[in-house]
């Protein structure tokens, strides 16, 4: 028996043990002329976020004597020439960890101090050596090109036929000078963390196609065809539901109660595989028309939501209007909390109105993309993904992009962001597919990329046999179903959990209330038509009851005076 023992163990010593790589820590020093964490930097933080969860960001006027404690992987942003603090670049010399800097003060440090940085105007030509691949994008980019000793060249950019560093790699440090990260070019850069994070590719492309804008006006023949057509060739397909739809410049409302063939449909597709996400409840503001106007952005101010459409809002003061950032903080919250009861009226309404008309939503999709940071925040007690593109700025509803995979960045609280990547089919192109495949085709450049984009149901099936080849034919192609993806979304009183395949509800509301609550007037005009209706009807109520009680007086006296 003693032998026995002994032998199993040698052979337990003996067998390889499986290791598992702690998630990075990372942190983010920015140099930017502002107090405010640059858009740039918030793009920056969502590539990383693919590769860690745990990310800090710090302007380096911040940066403390703990501020790398546990620190495994740096990063330092130059957004703008400047000086980087003496103490912050102590202690940024002083730890022993990989460093990727980005952007302009770089060679103040002293693993870059031997790199000379040049900027250059106006290039849209670039050489990825991993793939040995010659990009051209169509906007132009403002870069710093890399002069100096280093070990690996990632990426170079072309000029007259000749090649420029901007990628480069010493030991495990790299930099890049590639900052504008909002641009194409960042693409680039998304792909070189791999080799930052050492992390393997997974050799596959996750793709979606998402059919956008169906609310009640939309032709329940069309979305049938295109629905079905996907569903006969296994497409997993999204249907972007906008719950209500708003006629423009009236208080008209028409809803899906209005509309069964078209419910139908939509059931029908939901039953067959396609999943749900809510796509906002009226996907418009003020008089705009549902899926042209924003619903979580006020455009017209370019500031949140901060009333109701029918009040007119405050304009939102600016941080330099305050003497300190305790007075701005105390003002900000004031008037977000307008902003916090609009969107949980409009996000609970949303869920419980498709629960209630037997759908289940799986996702999230923030109309025209477009929502502050603190509603991405209040966003994330609903949902725990959302599809499309981010909005980076909190001042700019037009500072917005994507990330080339999937990612969870800071702005998103825990949110998965599945990004949109390749666009739409544009019907004013004389090849509308066309533009799509060379999206797609950038982004061969980026392992792991997301071929995601999304199709109009009125424009019926003529396109989809081109775009779903197109999708279908990139290399380690897989298409993302939603289900299987252990995802959720719920409200106080609702919850729809994706397990393995299978969709869970549990709906604690009354199943009478939330049934009528498919009827219940949202407009002015409803509601004023509802309260005249009640009017009239506790009138004639009344008077029958007086009526009857005048009846019955009558029959008193007559039985008294026979008596």
């Amino acid at each position: 028996m003693r032998y026995k023992m002994i032998i199993l163990i040698l052979v337990l010593v003996a067998i390889p043990q499986i290791s598992f790589a702690e998630e990075p820590n990372v942190t983010i020093v920015f140099s930017s002329e502002t107090n405010d964490i640059p858009p740039e930097v918030y793009k920056l933080d969502a590539l990383i976020s693919h590769f860690s969860e745990k990310i800090d960001i710090l302007r380096d006027t911040e940066v403390s004597k703990e501020s790398f404690s546990g620190t495994t992987h740096l990063f330092y942003f130059g957004a703008n020439p400047g000086t980087i603090p003496e103490s912050t670049r102590e202690r940024i010399n002083q730890l022993d960890s990989p460093l990727y800097g980005i952007g302009y003060n770089v060679n103040q440090l002293d693993i870059f101090n031997k790199l000379e940085t040049t900027t250059k105007q106006g290039v849209s030509k670039f050489y990825q050596a991993r793939t040995d691949h010659f990009l051209t994008f169509e906007s132009t980019d403002s870069i710093l090109t890399v002069d100096g000793p280093t070990s690996i060249v990632h990426a170079s950019s072309m000029h007259n036929d000749k090649k420029q560093a901007v990628i480069v790699q010493t030991d495990d440090h790299f930099y890049s000078g590639i900052h504008n990260l909002l641009n194409r070019s960042s693409l680039l850069v998304a792909d070189s963390l791999f080799d930052f994070f050492k992390v393997e590719s997974s050799n596959e492309h996750l793709g979606y196609l998402r059919l956008e804008d169906i609310n009640p006006s939309t032709d329940p023949k069309l979305l049938e065809e295109v629905g079905n057509y996907l569903l006969d060739r296994d497409v997993p397909i999204l249907l972007a539901v906008i719950t209500v739809y708003a006629e423009p410049g009236s208080e008209q409302l028409v809803h899906y109660t209005d509309r069964p063939e078209l419910l139908d449909v939509i059931q029908s597709l939901e039953k067959r595989g396609a999943s749900v996400i809510s796509h906002g409840y009226t996907h418009q503001y003020r008089s705009s028309e549902t899926g042209e106007g924003f619903e979580f952005w006020d455009v017209e101010n370019n500031q949140p939501v901060l009333v109701p459409s029918n009040e007119t809002p405050p304009l939102l003061k600016k941080r330099e209007a305050f003497s300190n950032n305790r007075e701005y903080t105390e003002y900000v919250t004031t008037l977000l909390e307008g902003e916090t009861a609009y969107m949980q009226s409009k996000l609970t309404n949303s869920i419980h109105k498709l629960v209630s008309l037997d759908l289940k939503p799986l996702g999230f999709e923030a109309p025209h993309y477009t929502m502050s940071h603190s509603g991405y925040a209040l966003t994330s007690n609903y949902f725990s993904n959302i599809f499309g593109q981010v909005q980076f700025s909190n001042e700019n509803w037009e500072v917005m992009g994507s990330t080339p995979y999937i990612a969870k960045p800071s702005l998103l609280h825990g949110m998965t962001l599945y990004p949109e990547t390749i666009g739409y089919v544009r019907t004013d192109l004389p090849r509308p597919v066309d533009e799509m495949r060379r999206a797609r085709d950038e982004l061969m450049i980026v392992r792991d990329s997301m071929i995601g984009g999304f199709y109009h149901p009125y424009l019926g099936t003529e396109h989809l046999s081109d775009l779903v080849n197109m999708m279908e034919s990139t290399p380690g192609f897989r298409w993302l179903d939603l289900r299987e993806q252990n995802e959720w979304v719920r409200t106080e009183n609702v919850s729809i959990t994706a397990t393995d395949g299978e969709l869970t509800l549990q709906d604690d509301r009354s199943r009478v209330m939330s049934q009528l609550s498919l009827y219940a007037p949202t407009s002015f005009l409803e509601r004023a038509l509802l309260v005249l209706a009640l009017i009239t009807f506790v009138a004639v109520l009344t008077f029958l009851l007086y009526t009857l009680y005048l009846r019955g007086q009558r029959k008193k006296r007559l039985f008294k005076e026979r008596g």
